[in-house]
């Protein structure tokens, strides 16, 4: 429970990004000599960054117990950090604060407890965070060690229109919002389009499903020698911690080729545990919703991270 004893006592939400949607609904009980009267509140759309009373004070000789507290953004792309404080006219408490995607909620229940939850409804889990990389500023997680990068050329992606799936560790609760992909010693020539994404790597053998991508750059160069942070379409929060496909694909007169390792794949193994790297097909010309891992005797690992 939430207990607003004080005339000057109030339960607000501060958020913190502009161009968001927030939506929240709160409901409590009040006591009054012993008369308890259920009350809620609606409070419109928050669409700035600023500080909004979602529980106002009690009056004289009340009390009020709030026992629900629902905050939804209900925008389409924006996010925001939400933070729900206990006011009592002059020092305000943080009680708890998350970032919410675009159609995320957090709920205080009945039971005192809060709950995140993502766009279709289904509770977060977060673990500690991801050991350390040696990544760019801000990487969140690299596909292989950079130290294990080889920096002579070698032939990864092999293939125009050939999607390279490439194995990457994430953690439950991470939020990506970008895909950092290096070049080797090829640089792309008439490039028509191209683009990564993050897939499943848990339905293995079966087809795996897009999570996350980035735009088609169409006709956007690629360099050799050259770093490229590319955003995600939209913000992506992981959902558990677990292994993840991230995936390239170039369409290209000669495609761009990326930084890699070796791979190190047991034949025994190779089709029983989700491959390290591999191919899908040919012939594509931009990610799919599911894709299969068809060919996970590749020789090589391609290097890229997530921030």
């Amino acid at each position: 429970m939430l207990l607003l004893t004080g005339t000057s006592h109030q339960l607000r939400i501060v958020t913190g990004s502009a161009g968001a949607d927030v939506r929240v609904r709160t409901e409590w009980l009040e006591n009054n000599a012993g008369t308890i009267t259920p009350d809620s509140q609606n409070t419109p759309s928050i669409t700035t960054a600023t500080t909004t009373v979602i529980v106002p004070s009690p009056t004289s000789g009340k009390q009020r117990n709030v026992g629900k507290v629902n905050v939804t953004n209900n925008h389409a792309t924006q996010s925001t950090r939400v933070t729900v404080e206990h006011f009592d006219g002059t020092t305000a408490i943080p009680l708890m604060g998350v970032t919410l995607l675009p159609g995320e909620n957090l709920v205080f229940t009945e039971t005192g407890e809060w709950r995140h939850f993502e766009a279709q409804g289904a509770a977060y889990s977060y673990t500690p965070s991801a050991p350390g990389n040696l990544g760019l500023a801000g990487a969140l997680a690299e596909t292989l060690p950079r130290e294990l990068c080889a920096e002579e050329e070698r032939a990864v992606p092999s293939a125009s229109g050939t999607i390279w799936m490439q194995s990457i560790y994430l953690y439950a609760g991470q939020v990506l919002n970008n895909i950092i992909l290096c070049s080797s010693g090829t640089a792309a020539v008439t490039p028509t389009h191209w683009a990564a994404g993050i897939y499943t790597a848990d339905d293995f053998p079966e087809d795996q499903r897009l999570l996350a991508r980035t735009a088609d750059q169409l006709t956007a160069s690629f360099a050799a020698n050259t770093v490229k942070t590319i955003a995600l379409t939209a913000p992506f929060r992981v959902p558990k911690t677990d292994l993840y496909y991230l995936v390239f694909l170039m369409l290209a007169t000669t495609i761009v080729t990326l930084k890699s390792g070796q791979v190190a794949q047991s034949t025994a193994l190779r089709y029983r545990l989700p491959p390290v790297a591999g191919t899908s097909g040919s012939g594509y010309t931009d990610l799919t919703p599911t894709i299969t891992l068809a060919q996970p005797n590749v020789s090589y690992s391609l290097y890229a991270a997530v921030s």
